[in-house]
């Protein structure tokens, strides 16, 4: 390694690219989760049903988005991650309109494996820059306004889900010249990503890399070893947090994917009204919530909670298991909205808390890699069980019309539970590694 000290950059710059990746962010929600909406169109359209429908939305995104997370990631600790973005971006914006191409489950399945090939960049390159971006004592406040990019994309999926299928049809209703051959459903995919290829020109045009802090340049042959080794040394600190965080992780992958399908089939609301009503109600208190926990997280720092990342991830699994299980089982939709309003206050906590977590404990060099090694097992395990796991309780287990309520708080209430106790076992285990790397870098 390369030892080098360099200036942060200009505080203004920095907050300009940060809002950038959180656009970026915002966006690749918004690809990855717009297909929840869709879920009755192309059903219909392409005759699947909803453990395939399950497959589509988890594992042929997370599959590829996972297996390539790792080598981007340990790209990123080499080249120049604003580049690697750009290409991401890019790619995973025209393979979304690409999905607008699909005529049966196969041809979807592909279009679906390329938007993962684009967004597995996003993370790794992300966390990467805004580490080098921000002083540790803002950087929490920085991974807050970042992940509320999944918030916005979130939201947007939902609201802009709807006003998409309104516009679509408005659009081939008028326009039957130009959009009279494509079903509304094509026309969302077309609308989502063609802003990504927008905002990837922006980036690449503007956006510099900066210069890597912490005195920490990696230039050693490509290997696994050096994060093996941090998480052999500390299995708690990093093995369990992770572990934690990735249940966590299913349950917000599985509102993502399926409360949409819950307000349609339980309670009787269109497509339409749910994404707009989602959206409206999930979208300023997501928002307020990643951006409350980095100032969460630097106000318990600031009162010696050395694990402040843990505790904020404890308290999202907390959370799970009431609001998140109460929404699923209330009896009327009014309720079930209450109920996951109330977990949306909640539900961004874990996300900033494993970015600003694993910045605090890993040293600079290698932090991409471990980001990358968490949205490896994000994808395997949290995209793809979060969806498939709902999808074959509703067909297999909870096989009413409304089984998709049972088969939603069976997986709110058990992985809330496994996270919030595995969490709080990697408590003592991280204070001791973030102390470590503290007394390493002063």
């Amino acid at each position: 390694m390369n030892t080098t000290t360099a200036p942060w950059p200009r505080r203004s710059y920095a907050w300009y690219v940060l809002s950038l990746l959180t656009l970026a962010y915002a966006l690749a929600i918004l690809d990855r989760v717009s297909i929840a909406l869709l879920i009755e169109p192309l059903q219909q359209a392409l005759k699947i049903d909803d453990t395939q429908f399950g497959l589509l939305q988890g594992m042929a995104f997370s599959i590829v988005y996972s297996v390539l997370g790792l080598p981007l990631g340990m790209l990123s600790d080499r080249r120049r991650r604003v580049t690697l973005l750009f290409g991401g971006l890019a790619l995973w914006s025209a393979a979304t309109i690409g999905c607008s191409l699909a005529t049966n489950f196969q041809e979807l399945f592909i279009a679906r494996m390329l938007v993962g090939v684009g967004e597995a960049a996003l993370v790794p390159v992300a966390t990467s820059l805004i580490a080098d971006y921000f002083a540790p004592d803002v950087r929490p406040k920085a991974y807050g306004i970042f992940v509320t990019g999944s918030s916005l994309g979130t939201a947007a999926a939902m609201a802009m889900g709807g006003l998409f299928l309104d516009w679509s049809e408005r659009l081939i209703a008028g326009m039957p010249g130009l959009f009279g051959t494509m079903q509304p459903w094509q026309m969302v995919f077309v609308l989502c990503g063609a802003p990504g290829l927008i905002l990837a020109l922006v980036l690449i045009l503007t956006a510099r890399e900066p210069a890597r802090q912490g005195g920490a340049i990696a230039t050693e042959p490509i290997s696994l070893k050096p994060v093996m080794r941090l998480f052999i040394k500390r299995p708690g600190a990093f093995g369990l947090f992770m572990l934690g965080a990735v249940l966590n992780l299913v349950c917000v992958y599985a509102i993502v994917g399926w409360f949409p399908a819950l307000f349609i089939r339980a309670h009787g609301w269109s497509a339409a009204e749910t994404g707009k009503t989602l959206g409206l109600v999930g979208l300023p208190i997501s928002i307020f919530a990643a951006v409350n926990s980095g100032w969460v997280m630097s106000w318990l720092n600031k009162r010696g909670y050395t694990d402040a990342p843990i505790l904020c991830a404890m308290g999202c699994a907390l959370s799970m298991v009431v609001f998140g299980t109460a929404a699923c089982l209330a009896p009327t939709g009014n309720l079930a909205l209450v109920g996951y309003g109330l977990n949306a206050l909640f539900l961004n906590w874990n996300t900033s808390a494993v970015y600003t977590g694993f910045a605090q404990i890993t040293p600079n060099a290698l932090r991409a890699q471990v980001m990358a090694l968490q949205t490896i097992a994000s994808g395997l395990v949290a995209l793809t069980a979060g969806n498939f796991i709902v999808g074959y309780l509703s067909d297999t287990v909870f096989t009413s019309p409304t089984g998709i309520a049972q088969a939603l708080g069976t997986v709110f209430f058990c992985c809330g539970l496994a996270a919030f106790l595995i969490l709080m076992a990697s408590r003592r285990s991280f204070r001791e590694a973030s102390a470590e790397l503290a007394a390493t870098e002063a």
